[in-house]
């Protein structure tokens, strides 16, 4: 699921957030504000991608096409609204997990219902992560946003808007912050979500105090591969790494380097991306034995970061968290799921 920039963007397989140990959805629930008694305030307008989407009433049959917005309508408390569910890339969050069991699964991580189906379901609302490729890609047999549209549905891109075009290195830790403050007012739950966001973004701002004044870490972020291997880099990454005092030592757009490229780097910590399905002691081994003159190799400065935590999802200041603990030695409490 991360073998090239979509997958590794998605995480993609890649690619939030009742992580919350702030920001569950048992906090949610106990907002008196839901989406019929905020109907009066309609219509609303949100900007998505360089267009203008409106609603003149809550939507009321969803159709999530990847795995965070489906995490995100959970969180809110909306999972009521959602007809079913494709693009799952990990387990869910423990916080809305079992309704996300409820909620038919009509895909795959890499892999969409066809356009005949998701027609099918005469949503007036479709999720997804990126507008272009992934669920969207005709190619595959998939619905366009342009045919979905037709059909009466309006689309929400709620990560990136063109990960075909590199737009998935834009993304930031405030990407899912956008999406859940657009979900919030889309269906009339704003203070629900900002309640959420609050949570978020206090628990970044306890890494950043946390790491203030240390000195900076270099990084490499290392998610499998034998030669070439597969790095994340660039947007999200990035910014996780930047925020819990560190450096990635790999260019924006990479996503392979040669092992040469990867010794070369003389990373200070090696953080070790993991997915469902790939397995920390392999590529712990692998890296053993393949970089064994690496300092970090030699120190034991290897940090597992399950890749889902840091999608721009609920859960991401749970991944920024992991990431700070592994490059700083701090043992800040890691955010419920």
């Amino acid at each position: 699921m991360a073998l090239n920039r979509k997958a590794v963007t998605g995480v993609i397989a890649a690619s939030l957030i009742a992580t919350l140990a702030g920001c569950s959805s048992p906090e949610a629930s106990q907002s008196s504000e839901t989406p019929s008694s905020a109907a009066q305030g309609y219509p609303v307008t949100v900007e998505n991608c360089d267009r203008t989407l409106t609603f003149d009433s809550p939507p009321e049959r969803v159709l999530s096409l990847w795995q965070a917005p489906t995490e995100m309508m959970l969180a809110l408390g909306l999972g009521d609204r959602v007809l079913a569910r494709a693009g799952d890339y990990a387990t869910y969050p423990a916080s809305v997990a079992t309704e996300a069991e409820g909620i038919p699964s009509i895909g795959t991580a890499m892999g969409w219902p066809d356009k005949e189906t998701v027609l099918s379901y005469d949503a007036d609302l479709v999720l997804g992560q990126s507008l272009v490729g992934y669920a969207f890609d005709t190619s595959m047999g998939y619905a366009s946003v342009e045919q979905i549209e037709q059909s009466g549905a309006q689309v929400y891109g709620a990560n990136v808007c063109d990960a075909d075009a590199g737009g998935a290195i834009e993304m930031t830790l405030e990407t899912p912050l956008d999406a859940l403050r657009d979900l919030g007012k889309i269906f009339g739950v704003s203070d629900r979500a900002e309640e959420l966001i609050s949570s978020l973004e206090e628990q970044r701002q306890t890494v950043i105090d946390a790491v203030a004044g240390k000195e900076d870490v270099t990084v490499a972020f290392y998610n499998g591969g034998e030669g070439p291997l597969i790095v994340l880099a660039g947007g999200i990454y990035d910014d996780a790494i930047s925020t819990a005092g560190g450096t990635n030592l790999f260019p924006r757009d990479a996503v392979y380097v040669s092992k040469e490229e990867f010794a070369a780097a003389q990373p200070d910590v090696i953080l070790v991306g993991t997915f469902e399905g790939q397995d920390y002691e392999t590529l712990s081994d692998f890296l053993h034995q393949t970089f064994p003159e690496l300092t970090a190799v030699q120190e034991g400065r290897l940090v597992e970061i399950p890749v889902a935590d840091t999608d721009a999802s609920i859960s991401v200041m749970r991944g920024l968290t992991q990431i700070a603990n592994g490059l700083h030695g701090l043992d800040l409490p890691v955010p419920a799921s």
